[in-house]
């Protein structure tokens, strides 16, 4: 029962009325005291529940702090990053600091850090695609000065991304300090992205993450070359953990053990919910390992292992697993794993024996394997649902269609298949970065469009053969067929340099074929809309040009650079030529040019002619 405060005075003044002698005079007493102390706490308690209500009702508190994200600046000396440096000290409570798309340097870095260090609130840093067109020396001290004004602060970082910079193993090193601080002692999300680690790349990194306990919630670090080696430091690291909620690493090139003890750190972190394996070769062994962690995460809601060479037997696996353990789930990619037909079904089967399946399922992807004609793929829908994605828009309904007695003499030798191509990876240098996709790959051609595989050998010709002939093939309208040709590239990074290749194709040819300087001058426009990111467009365009090494060490320069430069000098201040690029062509050609800035691309073009036509050798060394 609970009395107000008027309803405890009126019973005070009923036991004063009452009260006659002395004992009568003890024992009024004695019940004041007790109703005084129920009035107090009354009192305070209802104070308590006013103020927990006033700080519900009040609304979030927006978070404030300086966004310079896709500026394009290039920032060389502190007075190039004055205006960063001025932001940062005007704002009284700087949460996040969001530098992506600018290109940094040591001595704008350092400019930067001392701002910095008379900020403690700090808790997000977003660094990513941050150091394009620099020298690899140069990163790893701009990230130490970053780092040394955040560790002077005190500050406490939740959010650390690098992604998308090629700092490689020597950038893990600068970056290895600010991990090892007290700033990123209650990290939750570390995002590490298309980094080229490599294998010591990656070691070095769990080497830092492993000097002190860790709390992570978000580990991102796809394209990195990590290997089994590099994946297998990280496990530990991982399972020591507990608490991470989504690993992303897809494009590693890990294979079954990586992925076995990758998935021993799995089983220790009950939390997990997002999952991305994407195109390693986890195999039917890795599969069979990964299945063997599922029953412990229950809170598994994105599992993405497309592209992984799962196989029959691997999909099976995963099924059993799948039974009773994907209460959660609610997308799943297993495209192009050459899965059979029975498989596919026992896999959709294992997922959609809960009665909710289909209102919780919102994305099962299977495109890419064997699933049968028009009825078999009825049956998928039937039981998937609208979250059914079944085919890439490709093909007759009896595309990859794969009988029983092929699936199981397909199985039988899975594990030499997964055993070969492993040893064959392992003359191939971790340490580069070696995920750009420089082979176009057309899988499904229509067969209801007649002459389609004739246009597409005729493109695809004159990409690995540039020469006037091939062009003379694709006749007038020869940009719109390679356009089109290029956007059935998936990969937005790969399609980025598909399309560098086109049109630095087109633009070596310049100097014999005005056709050539006119699908050049078409080609440009279309390169640089299609890219998503200008790292990407750096990224393709710099080694093209002989500028960097090639970060894949097989490919060879196959257009003149004499023409390409011609075509660049003539669309380079063009109003699409984005001013980060323009910026980068310009500081990366300069120093190989004893000019201004503005003539550097007509003066390397002819320099460029003593190169010969050919020739692979960068002009950097």
């Amino acid at each position: 029962m609970k009395l107000t405060c008027s309803e405890t005075t009126d019973n005070i003044k009923i036991i004063e009325k009452k009260s006659v002698g002395v004992h009568n005079c003890v024992f009024a007493l004695y019940l004041f005291s007790i109703y005084y102390i129920y009035y107090i706490n009354c009192k305070m308690a209802t104070f308590d529940l006013n103020s927990l209500n006033t700080v519900l009702d009040e609304p979030a508190q927006p978070e404030t702090g300086v966004d310079f994200s896709g500026k394009s600046l290039k920032l060389d000396t502190a007075k190039d990053a004055q205006q960063i440096v001025d932001a940062i000290n005007k704002c009284p409570n700087l949460q996040y600091l969001a530098l992506t798309g600018n290109t940094l340097g040591v001595t704008a870095a350092h400019a930067i850090s001392k701002a910095l260090e008379s900020h403690p609130e700090l808790k997000i840093a977003r660094f990513s695609d941050m150091f394009t067109g620099r020298m690899k020396t140069e990163i790893p001290p701009a990230l130490s000065a970053l780092g040394d004004g955040m560790i002077a602060a005190g500050a406490r970082l939740a959010v650390l991304d690098l992604s998308d910079n090629a700092f490689g193993p020597i950038g893990v090193e600068g970056l290895a300090k600010l991990l090892q601080s007290d700033v990123c002692s209650d990290l939750e999300e570390l995002r590490l992205n298309n980094n080229g680690l490599g294998i010591t790349g990656g070691k070095l990194l769990a080497r830092a993450l492993s000097s002190r306990k860790r709390r992570l919630r978000v580990f991102i670090a796809g394209r990195n070359r990590l290997e089994n080696d590099g994946a297998t430091a990280l496990a530990k690291v991982f399972q020591e953990m507990g608490s991470l909620e989504e690993i992303a690493m897809p494009q590693n090139g890990i294979y079954h053990v990586g992925i076995t003890a990758l998935s021993e750190a799995f089983k220790h972190n009950p939390a997990l919910n997002h999952l991305n394996l994407n195109d390693n070769t986890i195999g039917a062994k890795g599969a069979e390992a990964i299945a063997g962690a599922l029953p412990r995460l229950k809170n598994l809601k994105s599992i993405n292992f497309g592209d992984c060479l799962l196989k029959s037997r691997g999909a099976r696996a995963l099924a059993k697993a799948f039974k009773g353990n994907s209460l959660l789930l609610e997308s799943l990619d297993l495209s192009h794993n050459e899965i059979g037909r029975e498989a596919c079904m026992e896999l959709v089967d294992a997922i959609t024996e809960q009665p909710d399946s289909q209102e919780r399922l919102s994305r099962i992807v299977l495109a890419g394997n064997s699933l049968g004609n028009a009825a078999n793929k009825k049956s998928l829908k039937d039981k998937l649902g609208a979250s059914a994605e079944l085919s890439d828009g490709e093909g007759s309904d009896d595309e990859y269609v794969t009988e029983p007695e092929e699936e199981d003499d397909t199985d039988e030798s899975e594990d030499e298949d997964e055993d070969s191509e492993e040893a064959g990876s392992a003359d191939s240098s971790p340490e580069d970065i070696r995920d750009i996709d420089t082979v176009i790959d057309v899988k499904e051609i229509s067969l209801d469009d007649s002459g389609r595989e004739d246009i597409q050998s005729d493109v695809e010709r004159f990409l690995k053969d540039p020469s006037v002939k091939h062009l003379n093939s694709l006749g007038d309208r020869a940009a719109e067929l390679i356009d089109a040709h290029l956007q059935m590239i998936r990969d937005p990074d790969a399609m980025t340099e598909a399309y560098a290749q086109a049109v630095l194709c087109a633009s070596g040819l310049s100097s014999r074929s005005a056709a050539a300087t006119a699908l050049a001058m078409q080609l440009y426009p279309l390169f640089i809309a299609r890219a998503k990111r200008q790292m990407a467009l750096a990224n393709s365009l710099l080694p093209g040009l002989g500028l960097i090494k090639w970060e894949n060490k097989d490919y060879k320069i196959r257009w003149d650079l004499p023409g390409c430069y011609s075509i660049l000098a003539n669309v380079l201040d063009e109003a699409y030529f984005p001013a980060g690029l323009r910026d980068t062509l310009r500081y990366q050609t300069t120093a190989l040019c004893c000019c201004s800035e503005y003539d550097c691309i007509e003066t390397l073009r002819s320099k460029c002619s003593s190169f010969g036509s050919s020739d692979d050798t960068p002009l950097r060394q």
